[in-house]
């Protein structure tokens, strides 16, 4: 089976479309629909159903897709050993909070970058929620996540240790919303646990997709936001922000790398690990 066909396929069940699929895969969406269609052929079967709410598989695309999975990962744990062995960098997926990507990541990948200039880097943002779906479901290596480990299922280690703040309009308004990243996002319960601490539960919640417009919008007197004071600071406009602090047994998180015990990680990854221990 072709390589390509297979990681487009699970590209198109990630994305749930055939037109995201594309923007993920750099491509155009008729490359897609072509190479769904030789999967199919190869198979005799049909893959997906295709609708208005997107592309959801048959039963038989369903079972592709779990065998699928075990066959990609396979690959790259296969390909990450011959690379290493033949002295070049393997592909290294690592997964990260947004929040973490913008305020921590930026020195320590263009260190990797330097240090790897073979090394395919990838980065995937996404709340910690999903983000640790994706390390066990073989979708990164690794990834930079807050909350509770499973030790049952993966390694760790600690990466950053964060101050978590409220930052507000500074000209504030008696009600305001909550404005935050999906359900699956750690600094969300801890807003939550926050908000029934201080009688708060029937606070609004509104859902952004990213940092700065999630900032801008409390800028603009929208609502409040609790994420790491170093995430913040970043923003463009900080001065424009009122900060307020969180009692200390929800402020302080710790940010750890994660990845599967039965993942053996390439020079590039252990490059990465070794950076986050001794970056202090």
């Amino acid at each position: 089976m072709d390589y390509l066909l297979l990681e487009t396929f699970l590209t198109v069940t990630e994305a749930g479309s055939f037109s995201k699929a594309a923007e993920l895969m750099n491509c155009v969406q008729s490359n897609i629909t072509a190479r769904i269609k030789r999967l199919e052929a190869h198979f005799g079967q049909a893959l997906f159903e295709r609708g208005r709410g997107g592309a959801r598989t048959t039963d038989f695309g369903s079972e592709v897709q779990q065998q699928a999975r075990h066959l990609m990962a396979t690959h790259h744990q296969v390909e990450r050993q011959l690379m290493d062995a033949a002295g070049r960098s393997a592909k290294f997926r690592l997964g990260s909070m947004e929040t973490t990507a913008g305020a921590r990541l930026p020195p320590l990948l263009k260190r990797l970058s330097d240090q790897f200039p073979e090394a395919r880097l990838s980065l995937r943002t996404a709340p910690t929620g999903e983000l640790i779906g994706m390390v066990w479901e073989r979708q990164v290596d690794a990834a930079l996540v807050a909350g509770p480990i499973d030790e049952s299922r993966f390694h760790s280690i600690p990466a950053f240790y964060e101050n978590l703040v409220v930052a507000q309009p500074i000209k504030g308004q008696a009600e305001l919303s909550l404005l935050a990243f999906r359900a699956s996002c750690s600094y969300r319960n801890i807003a939550n646990q926050w908000l029934r601490l201080n009688g708060c539960m029937d606070t609004k919640v509104i859902e952004m997709g990213t940092l700065d417009g999630m900032l801008g919008c409390v800028e603009a007197g929208m609502g409040f936001a609790i994420f790491p004071e170093s995430a913040i600071k970043t923003y463009r406009h900080f001065d424009n922000l009122e900060i307020k602090p969180l009692p200390a047994d929800l402020a302080e998180v710790t940010t750890h790398l994660i990845w599967r015990y039965d993942h053996k990680p390439s020079a590039v990854h252990q490059a990465f690990g070794e950076y986050l221990r001794n970056k202090n």
